[in-house]
């Protein structure tokens, strides 16, 4: 099973992160198997942390809800907030075979469907396909769609895609079927860097 996974650093205290950032890595590093995509989210001058974006796969909720318990940041309490939501996994490979490239931008892209939207991403999935093909090899990092607990019902979207500027972001989105035809009821756009200790490829 698939899962996206945000985790928001509780602003009250910045100094925990630091104290157990080691023994995160490792812990990270322990579970490298399990990593489809792993990062940071910043302001667009990536000036400002905003959040930690994980992909991961575990064999079910009991795994995951596991591995989040007993990750060093979380039982430090750095999070004020964890969430964890089904993904499905749009694309092969995982974010270690990425070509990276000094000049990226990478985004975090992340789309809340409106209720009841299921049955018309079901009849808009192949046009949404089709659009994202050019970008699967050379620009999408992860992509895929966020559902409820049970799998069986799409709730949006969770993407990482690299794309010059927020400019050139926005031109992409602004022709995406999902997005033409109204299923997002907010969307979300923030840098994205990839995580990892420095000078480390995960």
């Amino acid at each position: 099973m698939y899962f996206h996974i945000q985790l928001i650093d509780n602003p009250e205290t910045p100094e925990k992160r630091a104290q157990s950032r080691p023994d995160h890595w490792q812990y990270f590093d322990d579970h490298v198997d399990n990593f489809i995509a792993r990062g940071a989210t910043y302001s667009d001058d990536m000036e400002t942390f905003i959040s930690s974006v994980l992909f991961v796969e575990f064999d079910d909720w009991d795994a995951v809800r596991a591995f989040i318990a007993n990750e060093p940041h979380n039982k430090n309490g750095v999070y004020q907030d964890v969430i964890i939501r089904r993904w499905n996994k749009g694309i092969a490979g995982t974010q270690r075979e990425f070509p990276r490239k000094d000049d990226q931008v990478a985004w975090y892209f992340r789309g809340f469907a409106k209720p009841g939207m299921h049955a018309m991403r079901m009849r808009l999935l192949e046009d949404h396909i089709a659009y994202f093909a050019p970008y699967d090899v050379a620009d999408f990092i992860a992509r895929g769609g966020v559902f409820n607990d049970e799998g069986d019902e799409w709730q949006g979207s969770a993407n990482l895609l690299c794309l010059p500027s927020r400019e050139a972001f926005q031109e992409f989105l602004e022709a995406e079927p999902f997005y033409v035809n109204g299923l997002y009821e907010r969307v979300l756009i923030e840098r994205y860097k990839f995580g990892g200790r420095p000078g480390q490829v995960v």
